[in-house]
């Protein structure tokens, strides 16, 4: 997971505000409790879900990294944020 994210910086030029790693109010088998997951909510200076916020390049970028998982705004309770995990 950490691989992952450090890929979406050096790799792909993302600049990103992580909100979750491991805390935070999640269903008791997330795989943020596994250290497996990470939640962003600010790309390139503009928040998730805004117009213009590049959420959708962030989430094709970690489906590219072979995330498991790959959730953002359209998902269910992900309106706000994306979320990877691994």
């Amino acid at each position: 997971m950490l691989n992952g994210v450090l890929k979406l910086n050096t790799q792909y030029h993302f600049t990103f505000e992580v909100s979750e790693f491991a805390g935070g109010d999640h269903s008791s088998k997330s795989k943020h409790y596994e250290g497996r997951a990470v939640d962003v909510t600010w790309i390139n200076g503009r928040h998730v879900g805004k117009k213009g916020s590049a959420h959708r390049a962030l989430m094709t970028a970690c489906r590219k990294l072979r995330a498991s998982l790959v959730l953002g705004p359209g998902d269910r309770d992900h309106d706000t944020h994306v979320h990877c995990q691994w």
